[in-house]
């Protein structure tokens, strides 16, 4: 230790022997030296404990803290469904548009309304697409408008529920099957609809011979769905990923906030929670001839006056067996409510219309 050294009392440059070598002042290998300074200094430590290091001696620590702590992610081995059945009509209506119309250039989506039956299959019978805003990489629904809810209050006179949703993506190169912004999404859509929501992917798988479209059937695990919930996922930032970042919101400074396959990880692969279900098809009870709302093809008294001819060998109340149809009659001033539950009640039985609606029907279609 040289202490007393020139060198660390004064500043090299004003030392006489600044320019001389360092042997020349005493110093040998090994020695020590010291600076001295008059400030005020704070050095990091080279050395950060971890948040347990810093608790006091002898503290106890509970399964509760550890888990409030960090999240352990574990795979949902099987759903809370045994499959999802989409109606033929209502499928192809959808992918024929993602197809003919967008190309498969732009996100798309809907709500699937239909049953779930004592056997946990989810049978999708009708796809109402609301007002939106997609992109190659952004899906955006307007919710809960007034068109919304008469088309709950419908669904519900057809005994039809929500189950879940559909959504496109767009045709582009990407490395997993839900993105880290379509992997929270879903988690909201299941946290409104129950644990028995569904949600359904639709892409372009390209070929020699062109290409086929694609439907695959997920839920999200319960545990995303709580985590969603709780605020664990970060926002999507920048490009779409195939992990999403997460953070405990309680302990925001813990780096490392969740548990995966036994390692302290600050991220994780979506399809850890992901559960895939079986998917089929079948015939439903509706109809879906008439434009779907809410699309470049416009819904008006012109398309309703080639429905009802188109189908006019049916009875009336089965020619109007199509959502679609109902729907955008409940947004005409000559029908209120009343007038669209006895029409909606007659759909559901099958049974005759009452000869004042179908001349209200008529004249709104000028036939």
């Amino acid at each position: 230790m040289i202490e007393s050294c020139p060198a660390v009392s004064v500043g090299l440059s004003a030392h006489p022997a600044a320019c001389s070598q360092i042997s020349s002042l005493g110093v040998t290998h090994g020695d020590l030296l010291f600076l001295k300074y008059d400030i005020e200094r704070q050095v990091e430590p080279a050395y950060k404990p971890k948040p347990y290091e810093t608790r006091p001696f002898g503290s106890q620590v509970t399964v509760a803290d550890i888990v409030a702590k960090q999240r352990r992610i574990e795979r949902q081995e099987k759903g809370t469904v045994q499959s999802v059945s989409f109606d033929r009509g209502a499928a192809n209506v959808f992918q024929q548009y993602c197809q003919a119309a967008l190309a498969f250039s732009i996100k798309r989506g809907g709500i699937c309304y239909g049953t779930i039956d004592e056997d946990n299959i989810v049978r999708v019978e009708f796809v109402y697409e609301p007002p939106q805003q997609g992109s190659a990489d952004e899906l955006i629904f307007e919710r809960h408008t007034s068109q919304e809810t008469q088309c709950d209050f419908l669904a519900g006179i057809l005994g039809l529920q929500k189950v879940g949703w559909v959504f496109s993506q767009a045709n582009k190169e990407r490395d997993y099957i839900m993105s880290n912004a379509e992997l929270q999404q879903m988690a909201a859509m299941a946290d409104e609809m129950g644990p028995k929501s569904v949600a359904v992917l639709v892409t372009w798988d390209a070929n020699d011979h062109g290409g086929n479209v694609h439907f695959e059937a997920f839920q999200c695990s319960e545990q995303a769905v709580q985590l969603c919930k709780d605020g664990w996922f970060l926002p999507p930032d920048g490009e779409p990923s195939g992990v999403s970042k997460m953070k405990n919101p309680k302990e925001p400074n813990l780096e490392e906030a969740i548990i995966v396959a036994g390692k302290d990880a600050s991220e994780v692969d979506n399809d850890f929670f992901l559960v895939a279900l079986p998917i089929l098809d079948h015939q439903g009870p509706l109809m879906t001839s008439f434009p779907v709302e809410n699309r470049l093809t416009p819904q008006s008294t012109v398309a309703l006056r080639d429905h009802l001819k188109k189908h006019s060998s049916l009875p009336y109340s089965s020619r109007l067996a199509d959502m679609h149809l109902l729907l955008w009659l409940a947004g005409q001033p000559n029908l209120d409510q009343t007038d669209l539950l006895a029409i909606a009640e007659a759909v559901k039985d099958k049974s005759e219309l009452m000869e004042g609606y179908k001349v209200i029907i008529d004249s709104i279609a000028g036939v």
